[in-house]
């Protein structure tokens, strides 16, 4: 098969002159054309990083060691315009918090047209037109009248939304959603669920969608790997996973997950420590990056 994406023995450290963090530790990983892959794991697992590691977003002090191949193209090592030619037409990200991705100052409207007149070279006519249709094609009511409008006077949902239409304007051929629906309310978080799955069917997009509920990879993913500690420690089928986890952290992720309780006491903590499928050299268990009571 044929790889849009593969990741091979990525290590990601952030380098002090006191200490050395690994954040991505011997990670590989390989994402299809039009194939969605949900990445879940813990606060503090890394995966964040991996995935801002696909478009060279890891600033220093942090290192990247390893290969990412993109579309045949080498990422780690690449200089800022080369990689100005591979994010947003290439890969386009989408972050968990909607304000990072705007600018408070100017308006949704302009940030979309720039957008597509920087980047694909559309006119100012053909710019605006397009963005007031990807704003009414992310579910922006009555987008004309709202093109002017400013970040501030959206909602969460709405502006997270307006980022979703700056990612998929530059129809990307892969798209990675950091936890885009982390802070919204459930409803909400369904119609944007709905939102990047419909996309992603339409424009035949990859998708690497980064969480920590169970639920919500479950809902959008045909496989699904499970990160702890900087490691992918299982990785299958969603489903398979589901349904015959082999990793002890993942049967601990769906055994603290509230959708499989009856009640509060059926939930089980996750515990602190777990030995991973690959020891140290020392051969001790490592620790499991703040887990909480529940996942989800």
């Amino acid at each position: 098969m044929s790889y849009l994406l593969e990741i091979s023995d990525l290590n990601v450290t952030f380098e002090t002159r006191f200490r050395t963090v690994p954040a991505v530790r011997n990670v590989s990983l390989a994402v299809g054309q039009g194939e969605s892959v949900a990445l879940v794991g813990a606060s503090g697992s890394g995966k964040t990083v991996l995935g801002r590691s696909v478009l060279g977003l890891v600033d220093e002090p942090g290192v990247v060691r390893g290969s990412i191949l993109f579309d045949g193209r080498q990422v780690v090592g690449r200089t800022e315009e080369e990689l100005r030619e591979i994010r947003g037409v290439g890969v386009a990200m989408v972050f968990q918090d909607a304000l990072d991705g705007l600018n408070p100052v100017y308006s949704v409207g302009s940030q979309l047209s720039e957008v597509l007149t920087v980047r694909l070279g559309h006119s100012r006519a053909e710019a605006k037109e397009r963005a007031i249709e990807l704003m009414r094609q992310v579910g922006i009511r009555e987008p004309e009248s709202r093109f002017n409008n400013f970040p501030h006077q959206f909602s969460g949902g709405m502006r997270q939304r307006i980022c979703i239409a700056l990612a998929v304007g530059m129809r990307p051929k892969l798209l990675i959603a950091d936890e885009p629906t982390t802070a919204l309310d459930v409803t909400v978080q369904a119609g944007i669920l709905r939102l990047i799955k419909t996309l992603q069917r339409e424009t035949g997009m990859g998708l690497i969608f980064i969480t920590h509920d169970l639920a919500v990879a479950r809902e959008v993913s045909e496989r699904m790997a499970v990160m702890y500690n900087g490691q992918i420690v299982e990785e299958g089928a969603t489903e398979e996973i589901f349904s015959r986890p082999q990793h002890p952290y993942t049967r601990a992720l769906l055994l603290a997950h509230p959708a499989r309780a009856k009640s509060w006491r059926d939930l089980e903590p996750i515990p602190d420590e777990f030995v991973t499928d690959e020891p140290s050299s020392d051969n001790q268990t490592v620790s499991a990056p703040a887990p909480t009571a529940s996942i989800g």
